[in-house]
């Protein structure tokens, strides 16, 4: 039976805290120098692979050399390389950091051994690493989903785990799959009998969504407005939590409403230009779109739906049409309650045939068209809309 190396980084994965106690002042100091020994070899993996442009494999072996543990040094590589694009890299605090191994009961560096306890490798030069004990308090919510990853981990389950160092106190931070936590926290969920599409058009000051059918139908329109958010002198945390918490509640409310496909933009970078007026510039500056889209994806996955992204190129334009046969004039676009770019989604679902998506496990073929789906070989719609793959769409 072939052995599972390393865990799947390609899988969607939500972070867990806990906060460690140790039993003494030995202990601490002994993992204070693990996580500054980490810290360092990321420092030494950036040079390596940015001044002298050596490859991954040839990085973790110099890296392994300094550290002394072969897989800390794969993962002090591996947060190296999320730090490419950057000039220079220094960093401030110390940190550990060890990615999950199913072979390896899970992790083969921090270990779970228990709800409340948990093992800690500190490296050596001469090779004689040695564990630590340590003790983990998780809240109440999280100690069933802790329990479940620990029996997981028998059957070569891998978890990823970090330990921090924030205001003079150490955090475990596992890295869990998003399946387990939603298992133990959805209390909405999309039903097996949903066949509804939601277009969501998310903004600074307010969110929009526009529910339709395969017919390319509106079935319900609905806006959540908070313009405090963008005025001077709102906290930035507050509104971030406002808009989180809009999200969810319409999010919620789809799923209520027979929704299966979750639609949105795919925007990764808003480009910072001089706007027109100041207070745009002040909502535009206030609005972090792509973290709240990793939110929204986090969201619709964690109720079992469909998470789509589609260029929104041209979105405008394609919304003309259906909005004149519903009535609207387009000079009007200030008095419609959802935006342009909700309502052209069915538009966008008629998809060339070079666009063709194999489903995931199913030999046939499916094409997105105004009036529904065109099935093969007699594929059944349930099976289609249960494993429908998690493609970004052009």
């Amino acid at each position: 039976m072939a052995r599972r190396r390393r865990e799947n980084s390609d899988k969607e994965k939500v972070t867990i805290k806990g906060r460690l106690i140790a039993g003494d002042g030995f202990t601490l100091a002994k993992l204070l120098y693990a996580m500054r020994l980490f810290r360092d070899s990321i420092e030494m993996a950036y040079r390596l692979m940015k001044k002298e442009n050596l490859k991954f494999d040839e990085t973790t072996k110099r890296v392994t050399k300094f550290m002394s543990n072969a897989h800390y040094a794969y993962s002090a590589t591996k947060k190296a390389m999320a730090y490419l694009n950057q000039e220079r890299l220094d960093l401030k605090k110390p940190q550990l950091y060890s990615i999950g191994k199913g072979c390896e009961k899970g992790n083969r560096n921090i270990r779970l051994i228990s709800v409340d306890k948990v093992l800690i490798k500190i490296p050596h030069a001469d090779g004689r690493h040695e564990w630590i004990e340590m003790e983990v308090k998780f809240g109440s919510r999280n100690i069933p989903i802790v329990e479940e990853l620990i029996e997981l981990t028998e059957s070569d389950i891998p978890y990823s785990a970090s330990v921090v160092l924030r205001k003079q106190k150490y955090y475990l931070y596992l890295h869990i799959p998003l399946e387990l936590y939603a298992k133990h926290t959805a209390k909405v969920r999309v039903s097996t009998k949903a066949h509804l599409m939601a277009g969501f058009d998310i903004n600074p000051d307010r969110v929009c969504m526009v529910i339709v059918d395969f017919n390319g139908q509106i079935r319900d329109v609905k806006t959540k407005h908070f313009p405090e958010v963008t005025l001077a002198g709102f906290p930035k945390s507050k509104a971030k939590d406002l808009r989180l918490k809009t999200l969810s509640e319409l999010i919620d409310y789809a799923c209520y409403h027979n929704v299966k496909c979750f639609i949105f933009e795919r925007i990764r970078k808003i480009p910072k230009k001089k706007m027109k007026t100041r207070s745009t510039s002040r909502k535009v500056s206030k609005f972090a779109y792509a973290e709240l889209l990793r939110h929204a994806e986090i969201m619709v996955k964690k109720r079992n739906g469909i998470f789509i992204q589609i260029n929104p190129a041209y979105t405008s334009v394609d919304a003309i049409p259906p909005k004149q046969e519903i009535g609207i004039g387009h000079s009007h676009d200030f008095r419609i309650p959802f935006s342009d770019k909700v309502l052209k989604i069915y538009k966008h679902l008629s998809m060339p045939m070079k666009n063709l998506t194999v489903i995931r496990g199913v030999t046939s073929r499916v094409v997105f068209t105004p009036i529904g789906f065109n099935f093969n070989n007699n594929t059944s719609h349930k099976t289609i809309i249960g494993e429908f793959s998690n493609e970004k769409f052009a």
